[in-house]
């Protein structure tokens, strides 16, 4: 088992030059809740020209408890991220989200990212976002936040969506027990559920990465969402790693986890360059 500390300090496993080279607009306050200032930060290309906007890739991270956060912004696996699709040419917008301790705080994770797209929507334009063009990019237990999100009403302006290893619902009774008086909060919550309820020709595409060697939670979910996409004619595509861990990005240093990223920037590429 790997400690936190020791994941922070890693990066992802594929690089483009210069990514490091690209800059970086920090600290920028979304919303203050709880005497907590909530921030973003904003990783510009290479080539990025003021005054004009630029679509934008939101990542949305996982953690399920406080302690596990704390730092998320500063950690490297997604500044190396950000700055990857930086270098890619699409802004890369990292922001911290309160957790949902256990799925028993899940109303305020999802407050949080609602209101970081209100903040980009209505202050986009002046960090250099077009506020028409975002991407959902959603990691670990943060694809439930994230794609409730991006799925409720499925709004023009979420142009596509990726999950890496996410979690796709919260309703299967094998693995989570909601009382009849949650049901609506779990349903809200299912990624899934908003696959197999909204205009399927108005759900942006997505592009979902699998670890073959996850829990069984997380791809049995990832299945059904499949399942779901391919029955409703969903755009939608998958990659699996089948040696991968959870968080074969930043663990496995192989081709197939190479592959993968580059793909996910080629799919960014297609549905926000």
């Amino acid at each position: 088992m790997r400690d936190i500390k020791e994941i922070e300090q890693m990066q992802i496993v594929y690089y483009l030059p210069h990514m490091g080279e690209v800059s970086v607009q920090k600290d920028i306050v979304y919303k203050t809740v709880d005497d907590e200032d909530l921030m973003l930060d904003v990783y510009y290309p290479l080539d990025r020209q003021l005054h004009v906007p630029r679509p934008a890739v939101l990542f949305v991270h996982g953690g399920s408890q406080p302690e596990h956060v704390e730092y998320v912004r500063e950690s490297r696996p997604y500044i190396s991220w950000c700055q990857l699709v930086a270098a890619s040419g699409v802004v890369a917008v990292m922001f911290k989200h309160r957790t949902d301790e256990g799925y028993s705080q899940l109303a305020q994770a999802g407050s949080d990212v609602d209101d970081l797209v209100s903040y980009i929507r209505h202050h986009g334009t002046s960090l250099g976002i077009d506020p028409d063009r975002l991407g959902i990019f959603a990691f670990s237990s943060g694809s439930i936040h994230g794609l409730r999100t991006a799925l409720k009403g499925t709004p023009a302006y979420i142009r596509c969506i990726t999950v890496y290893y996410g979690g796709m619902t919260l309703l299967n009774p094998k693995y989570f027990h909601f009382g009849a008086e949650e049901e609506a909060l779990a349903k809200e919550f299912s990624p899934v559920y908003h696959l197999s309820q909204e205009e399927p020709a108005k759900i942006p595409p997505l592009f979902i990465a699998k670890a073959g060697l996850d829990r069984a939670f997380l791809n049995e979910s990832i299945d059904e969402c499949l399942d779901i996409a391919n029955e409703r004619n969903i755009p939608i595509t998958f990659m699996n790693h089948p040696t991968g861990e959870h968080g074969f990005d930043i663990f496995n240093d192989d081709a197939r986890s190479r592959e993968i990223i580059k793909a996910t920037l080629s799919f960014i590429a297609e549905h926000l360059g």
